[in-house]
């Protein structure tokens, strides 16, 4: 394989270099990292700098952007996070109005409070049969159409695809309502789960090809890459790729991993180069999605179940909700009783994720669990309580309630007043509250019954919830 990054990392083992500079542990074999410490630098001479990339990784960024078919592409080193603020940072200035989908990462809300943004959102219908938002349809496109309409100035246009269910939205049919209505807004598009989609046409087309102007990628999720490590795809000429590197600079590390740069790399490099491991993967997908339909209780979701544009055949999600257990119970039954752990727990599902690296006989015990469970299930009697994603009446911007005080009450006394912290459900991090949302009755029953169960929600502290004062 063809990895600039990684073989001069290489070449450091045998290298008789005595390393009077960073970092401290100074590639010594008496160290803790083992083979990892030896390649572990910053920028010493002749490997190239990630911020002014010349030599080494200005050919693997070169070779990065051919594969994924981009104007430039770069790899990061902060993870999506970095290269989200970077692109709204590229794209709007203080004060600027942004559309974002409600269901954006967090990421995405702390671009909006840093630059101080006018925020309007945009919610995707929710799929009420299996508890899971939808992609972006016609309804939301017209939706789009009127904002734009009623906010000619807005500057860019935020949103998720795949979601972290695996959904994907039809990138295309919503370029082609922006540029008939502001054919100089910009398209970014968060495909943290989507790194590995251009590497098979079982999998759905990336953003890229259909229209982001600006593209994130995740490289650890989906990979054989290490975490942290993610891409940033430039797809269009409205935007300078001098612009995105300033961002990259004043949001990334100055001292930025050649580790992550390299485990990047590699993993981009292996899907491309290793044709039968993907082939291999794709079939075991296929194999363990027919299997999952002998399921009787536990429901593999899928693009034809959900009713979708399309879906990431490579994510796998689990609903229980016509079951008579919860999405946590599955999950900790596999871990505790099968020491198989999942991605992410839900109510009414759990998530798996997968990648060329699973191998035959993980799908083969992922199912053989699963059919033992499913085999003591009995049929739920009544629905699991679920309140659907709404978007919330928005009182301040998020970067206002920065200068209101606030006051910390008990959850149950909260209804009817504003939220002044991220109220989230971790993982996926996506906010059920943002600072400055009206607090309902039914989402505090929502986050009473979430913590009354057991799931990991962040913003509270002792059961109290942080809230301007009004």
């Amino acid at each position: 394989m063809n990895t600039p990054i990684y073989h001069h990392l290489k070449k450091l083992i045998t290298d008789q270099r005595i390393p009077f500079h960073m970092p401290g542990h100074k590639r010594k074999k008496n160290t803790v990292y083992g083979e990892a410490g030896k390649i572990d630098i910053t920028e010493i001479t002749g490997y190239d700098n990630l911020h002014h990339p010349e030599g080494i990784i200005r050919q693997s960024m070169d070779q990065l952007k051919q594969i994924y078919g981009s104007r430039e592409s770069w790899y990061l080193v902060n993870g999506s996070t970095v290269g989200i603020l970077a692109s709204i940072s590229a794209v709007c200035r203080p004060g600027d109005k942004i559309l974002i989908q409600r269901n954006c990462h967090k990421a995405v809300y702390n671009a909006i409070r840093l630059l101080h943004l006018q925020s309007f959102y945009i919610c995707p219908e929710e799929n009420i049969e299996y508890d899971i938002s939808m992609d972006m349809e016609e309804k939301e496109r017209e939706e789009i159409r009127k904002i734009l309409k009623r906010e000619p100035d807005i500057k860019a246009i935020v949103v998720t695809s795949p979601t972290y269910e695996g959904i994907v939205t039809d990138i295309r049919k919503l370029k082609k309502v922006i540029q008939e209505e502001n054919e100089n807004i910009i398209l970014i598009v968060d495909e943290a789960h989507g790194a590995h989609m251009i590497f098979d046409s079982y999998f759905p087309e990336s953003a890229v090809k259909c229209g982001g102007d600006l593209v994130i990628q995740s490289a650890h999720k989906t990979l054989p890459s290490l975490t942290q490590s993610a891409l940033l795809h430039l797809c269009t000429d409205k935007i300078s790729p001098e612009k995105i590197q300033d961002m990259l600079s004043v949001y990334e590390t100055s001292s930025p991993s050649y580790l992550l740069m390299m485990s990047a790399e590699y993993g981009v490099m292996y899907m491309h180069k290793k044709r039968k491991k993907v082939l291999e993967y794709v079939d075991n997908l296929k194999n363990f999605r027919e299997q999952c339909g002998q399921l009787k209780h536990i429901c593999l979701l899928d693009k034809k179940k959900l009713g979708c544009f399309d879906y990431d055949g490579g994510k796998l999600v689990f609903s229980v909700k016509n079951s008579n257990i919860e999405g946590k119970m599955l999950f900790h039954k596999l871990l505790e009783e099968y020491h198989i752990e999942l991605e992410m727990e839900n109510i009414s599902y759990v998530v798996a994720m997968t990648s060329v690296m699973d191998e035959t006989e993980d799908f083969e015990k992922l199912f053989q669990a699963l059919k033992e469970i499913d085999n003591c299930m009995e049929k739920r009697e009544k629905a699991v309580f679920h309140y659907p994603l709404t978007i919330p009446e928005k009182k301040a911007e998020i970067w206002e309630c920065e200068e209101i005080k606030r006051e910390k009450i008990i959850l149950s006394e909260a209804a009817g007043r504003t939220v002044g912290s991220y109220i989230m459900l971790y993982p996926p991090g996506i906010p059920l509250l943002v600072p400055g949302e009206k607090i309902v009755k039914e989402m505090v029953e929502n986050i009473s019954y979430y913590l009354y169960n057991g799931y990991n929600v962040l913003g509270l502290e002792n059961g109290m919830i942080s809230v301007l004062c009004e």
